[in-house]
């Protein structure tokens, strides 16, 4: 849940805090529980593991950044498959697709806060893709956008406020935020 929080966000808006709240005491428990019953077998090295996978949840939800890395280069292979079909001509954006865009295959929607991908202006003959990470209520979003080359400094349309690419992720991909 801490690489998904701007779907969760997203979707639940004002629950989302009681949500979240929620899935860290589950998780909380299920690993006091595995780490209690690993410290009586005296397996160490499992042990020792389980104690990094406990402090590594809560830092990637206290860590925007370490978030935003880490969600994007674990799921890199899907990011590059929305680039790979809009190119291929699978979407195209046009008027019933609304001011969001055209919607995702399903297998491909956890890339997307809303299922859907942003087709802004094409540079050259390749289009400039705009991924959601979250939305917020009313309008404005954060995520992740994918530019054929460098991209000019903006501002790009985030659905209502301006945001400004801050973060490079790597061949094209940039984190794009308010300033």
């Amino acid at each position: 849940m801490s690489l998904h929080l701007g779907w969760v966000y997203t979707e639940l808006w004002i629950l989302a805090p009681v949500a979240e709240l929620a899935m860290w005491i589950v998780a909380l428990a299920v690993y006091s529980v595995a780490l209690i019953s690993l410290a009586r077998g005296r397996r160490w090295k499992i042990l020792l593991l389980a104690l990094i996978l406990v402090i590594a949840g809560p830092a990637v939800r206290l860590s925007p950044d370490l978030r935003i890395w880490a969600r994007f280069h674990l799921e890199r292979p899907a990011f590059d498959a929305v680039v790979t079909l809009v190119e291929q001509g699978r979407f195209a954006q046009s008027e019933r697709d609304g001011y969001y865009g055209p919607k995702l295959p399903q297998h491909l929607c956890f890339v997307s806060a809303n299922c859907r991908v942003k087709i802004w202006d094409s540079v050259g003959d390749r289009p400039v893709l705009f991924l959601p990470d979250r939305i917020g209520i009313p309008d404005d979003a954060v995520g992740y956008a994918h530019f054929p080359g460098d991209p000019p400094p903006g501002p790009y349309d985030g659905f209502g406020m301006a945001i400004y690419p801050v973060t490079h992720l790597g061949d094209g991909w940039w984190w794009l935020e308010h300033r």
